[in-house]
This record gives C-alpha cells, sequence and structure tokens, in this order.
C-alpha cells in the first residue's frame, strides 16, 4: 500500500518532486526514507495561490482553504514546494502541517553524495549530483539543488536553497534563510547571516550580515532585504472545521 503524500505548492518545485516519487526505486537514496520500502503517492496538491494547475501532477489539486483540513486528515507525509528564495516561508509552512502529525519526506538523489559524519535534517531534498563533504550539517527545509557543492565542515541553516552550480568553500557556516545563487562560489571560513540571497555567478570574499542582498565578483553588498512570510493562509485554515 503507497503512502499517500500532501504537497504544498504546484509550480516547478512540486513538478521535480513528482517524478522523483514516482520513480522512488531508481531515484531516491532508501535510507533517507528509513527504509522505507513502500511506494509513495502524491494524494493532493494544495496552492491557495493557484485556481487551476499548472503541471499534470499525480494527485488531487484545489486551492480552497476550506477543504484543507479534510484533506490532509488522508495523507500520513507532506512536501512543502516551495522554491527559490522563499526559505522562510518554506520552513514556517512545514512546521505548520507537522502540527496535522503529517511527517516530512527527505528525499535524496540516489546520484547525490553524502559525506562521512554529515547530518541531514528532516524535510531535506538533494537533487542528482549535489554533494555534501564530512564533517558537515545541512539544515531542516533545505534545497540542495544539482551539483551544487557544500564542502567538508559546513553548517547550513534551515530553510536554506543552495542552487545549481553554487559552490561552498570549507568550514562556511551559512545562516537561516539564505539562498545562494547559481554558479556563486563562497570562498573557506566565511559566514552568512539569516535571511541573505547570494546572487548567480557572485564570489564571497568576506563574511555577509544578515538580510543582504550581494552581487558580482567579488560580491558587494547591493541593498537589504528581508524574507515576507503570509500568515493569513495560516488563520484561514484554522478557522475551518
Amino acid at each position: 500500500m503507497a503512502n499517500k503524500v500532501f504537497i504544498w505548492g504546484s509550480k516547478s518545485y512540486a513538478l521535480l518532486v513528482d517524478d522523483m516519487l514516482k520513480n522512488a526505486s531508481t531515484m531516491l537514496n532508501n535510507k533517507y526514507l528509513n527504509n522505507n520500502k513502500n511506494k509513495f503517492k502524491i494524494e493532493y496538491i494544495f496552492d491557495p495561490y493557484s485556481k487551476k494547475k499548472i503541471y499534470d501532477l499525480q494527485g488531487t489539486y484545489f486551492s480552497k482553504t476550506t477543504e484543507f483540513k479534510k484533506n490532509v486528515k488522508k495523507c500520513k507525509n507532506f512536501i512543502v514546494c516551495i522554491g527559490e528564495n522563499f526559505g522562510k516561508a518554506r520552513h514556517l509552512t512545514s512546521q505548520f502541517l507537522e502540527k496535522f502529525e503529517l511527517r516530512p519526506l527527505t528525499l535524496i538523489s540516489k546520484y547525490s553524495v553524502i559525506g562521512n559524519k554529515t547530518t541531514i535534517g528532516k524535510g531535506v531534498v538533494a537533487m542528482p549530483f549535489s554533494y555534501v563533504n564530512a564533517y558537515s550539517k545541512i539544515g531542516d527545509y533545505t534545497i540542495l539543488n544539482s551539483n551544487s557543492n557544500i564542502e567538508h565542515e559546513c553548517t547550513i541553516g534551515k530553510g536554506s536553497h543552495i542552487m545549481s552550480g553554487a559552490c561552498i568553500a570549507g568550514r562556511c557556516e551559512i545562516g537561516d534563510y539564505v539562498t545562494i545563487g547559481s554558479n556563486a562560489t563562497i570562498l573557506p571560513d566565511i559566514k552568512i547571516e539569516d535571511g541573505s540571497y547570494i546572487g548567480a555567478g557572485s564570489v564571497v570574499t568576506k563574511n555577509v550580515k544578515k538580510n543582504s542582498v550581494i552581487v558580482g565578483v567579488p560580491g558587494k553588498y547591493l541593498k537589504s532585504k528581508k524574507q515576507v512570510v503570509d500568515l493569513k493562509i495560516f488563520n484561514e485554515i484554522l478557522q475551518y472545521k
């Protein structure tokens, strides 16, 4: 019997997750699924910001908050498919779903390399050919895109997003809700504080303060930008029985 999965979000990230779950036996590292040999089936896709689904995903699509509690009770696991630089929204939404006794799925591609003595948090999604070297720690609900490279003794905070081709050198400390853009490079021993955004192709040579946008080679401060989360959706859901 397949484990029923609840998906929050319906854009490109959901399409990738849909493919990973359909082909779990050949695409996913079973160790991070707690050696669960059962199949996983997306039962519901919920997106309060889109009345119609974009992709042909497995499962029933809905957008009305009035239907949320009824549908979520039928599922066992969840994945929040909020990508890009919305890490705080992804993490808070995941915590919200945990309150309904759903368990997050940790999806690690069979083609990812995870080093020894490395800690992988709950709800992490690692795409093919992502690499995490030994003695590193990946926080809850972080996304590691294809060909991202995290070297030894790094700490990546919760809700972060390491995009394709990004390279984080050894002993770096990356805070919560940080986005590292495609092909960006973070030099060794750098500290990037919570909520920061590193632009694609940038080279970070010095520490980065909270909520900073950094671009260029070498990376320079562009502006400050805080991540905003729409909590009204949670309140709307909770008001219905």
